[in-house]
């Protein structure tokens, strides 16, 4: 019988599970083997992180200043919202249209010739908090193909 006898009757023997084998001292190795295997899955997960897909975008090289402070620039442009999904460029005391092609192709000409002037290669762009944000994205793009290096977006205040 595998039960020992005491003065209450028959006891089971104790159950020691996947324990019962080895030596003693390997049994919190073996206890510690899952959290080991997390800490191993973590590390290589932060390993190829930046190896990931990423969302398709544009990058800003933002200044090292505070909110509040500027670099110095000689690009600059405001950008008002219109009616009727009209958004208007002020750039160099000309008005531009990105709803009318040609007006945008104009806008992208003019910026292309100032941004080949400009040494610091940085291109201000004040939007109004109505403008959509699609539409700041596309000024943003069509200044980076006109060779600029460096795209700063600011809101203007009320």
């Amino acid at each position: 019988m595998n039960g020992t006898r005491s003065s209450w009757g028959w006891r089971p023997p104790k159950a020691e599970g996947i324990w019962r084998h080895g030596c003693s001292w390997t049994k919190p190795l073996f206890a510690a083997v899952p959290w080991v295997t997390l800490a191993l899955l973590f590390v290589l997960f932060s390993m190829i992180a930046d190896r990931l897909p990423q969302a398709p975008g544009l990058l800003c090289d933002l200044p090292p200043a505070r909110a509040g402070q500027a670099v110095a620039t000689g690009l600059a442009a405001l950008v008002l919202p219109g009616a009727a999904d009209e958004t208007f460029v002020f750039f160099d005391d000309a008005r531009y249209s990105l709803s009318d092609e040609t007006s945008a192709a104009s806008f992208k000409e003019h910026l292309a010739v100032r941004a080949s002037m400009e040494p610091s290669g940085t291109f201000l762009l004040l939007a109004d908090r109505r403008v959509p944000s699609g539409e700041v994205m596309r000024i943003a793009g069509i200044a980076r193909e006109t060779g600029v290096l460096r795209v700063q977006i600011a809101e203007r205040r009320k």
